[in-house]
């Protein structure tokens, strides 16, 4: 005798428009979380600054047995670290740049450049010389652009207006660099402000939050963000510590190969790591210093570029063979493909933010997907691999 068959759910009218309702409200609530991103942003960035640095003001309270000001001496505290890295860093950088604005300046009087004078009389004879008419006309319309204005002869009014005109588009860029200015510090004022009161009622907000989940998918919600946490906590935690051995790995050898700017370049490249295989976005200006480099040594343009893309091969080799499975643990999970798929997807839907976060998300993912579609259970956020 046969053994009985689970009987199939039929596709009726009520679950093809449940299903149909829930993919509208989800379109409709991600349609509605990329109109508020403006708003949203700040609230997500400030949200998880809490998340990491709720642990220290856990440690300064039991200390000082008060909350409030442990959370003043974190933010404060954070704060000056940020200030005195970024200063350093900005002073590196500016040093770096000075000498290879000076380097350039030497390079191009150098005896080595083609003679340079004579080039507008040079450009002039060759307009004239085209038998193109085409050409000839756009070269003519360059050339009329190029040609140095004499004032002489013109009018009062006339000479205001190309003052003015001339003038207006910097005014206009001054207004507008100093409101970008006063944007970004109300930005960061509003960070600030979310951040502090964030941690303050952290404890409390963690206590609360379930209360005001339906008792019917409470306990599944809560086990989906118990989830989401642990995920975030051992990937950003463990990728950090990724990314910053990969900036000292890349600061050293751009160092070694001589690349100007080599410790801000290397850091910035590793601490790009954050979001997997966007380091490679490093080679470009990495390249381009390597070729200034191999311009001012006198020597053939490819040995910079060999060395580099050595630096980068090595560093990934240490990344994938030493770092990743040590400090991320060699668990079985997502494949570098479905982790692609997953960026492209998060930063489309969530711009910046979900560039950032489109690791754990895409893990949750697929763990909701076998928890809640497959029915198993004990699924858990897998780790990339």
């Amino acid at each position: 005798m046969d053994a009985p068959q689970k009987k199939e759910r039929q596709w009726d009218f009520d679950r093809v428009f449940r299903l149909l309702l829930t993919i509208a409200t989800l379109v409709a609530f991600f349609g509605l979380v990329r109109y508020l991103s403006d708003v949203l942003i700040p609230f997500a960035i400030a949200l998880l600054l809490a998340y990491l640095l709720n642990p220290i003001v856990n440690a300064l309270e039991s200390r000082l047995n008060r909350r409030t000001p442990a959370v003043f001496i974190t933010v404060i505290g954070c704060g000056i670290v940020t200030f005195a890295l970024t200063s350093v860093l900005v002073y590196i950088g500016g040093k770096e740049i000075a000498s290879m604005r000076s380097l350039l300046n030497e390079f191009v009087q150098s005896p080595s450049m083609p003679e340079v004078k004579g080039v507008g009389q040079a450009f002039n004879a060759f307009v004239e010389e085209q038998e193109n008419p085409i050409v000839k006309s756009l070269l003519q319309e360059l050339q009329a652009k190029l040609a140095t204005e004499d004032v002489e002869g013109l009018e009062v009014t006339t000479i205001i207006q190309k003052v003015v005109h001339y003038v207006a588009p910097g005014l206009v860029n001054v207004v507008t660099g100093t409101l970008s200015f006063l944007l970004g510090l109300t930005g960061v004022v509003v960070v600030m402000l979310y951040l502090v009161f964030l941690l303050i009622d952290y404890r409390l907000m963690a206590n609360t939050w379930k209360s005001f989940l339906p008792p019917k998918y409470r306990e599944d919600i809560v086990g989906f963000v118990d989830e989401f946490g642990f995920a975030m906590s051992r990937y950003f935690r463990g990728q950090f510590i990724i990314a910053f051995t990969c900036g000292i790995i890349f600061a050293i050898g751009f160092k070694i190969v001589g690349l100007r700017m080599a410790i801000l370049l290397g850091l910035g490249v590793g601490m790009l790591n954050m979001v997997p295989y966007l380091q490679t976005v490093g080679l470009i200006p990495a390249l381009l210093l390597g070729l200034v480099r191999d311009l001012e040594s006198n020597r053939p343009l490819w040995i910079s570029a060999v060395a580099i893309l050595g630096i980068f091969a090595v560093c990934q080799l240490i990344q994938d063979g030493l770092l990743t499975p040590k400090i991320m643990g060699k668990s079985v999970g997502l494949r570098p493909v479905t982790l692609l798929l997953g960026i492209f997807i998060w930063g489309k839907l969530l711009g910046f933010l979900g560039l950032v976060l489109a690791i754990p998300f895409t893990c949750l993912g697929v763990a909701y997907y076998k928890r809640f579609v497959l029915g198993d259970k004990n699924a858990q956020a897998v780790q990339p691999e």
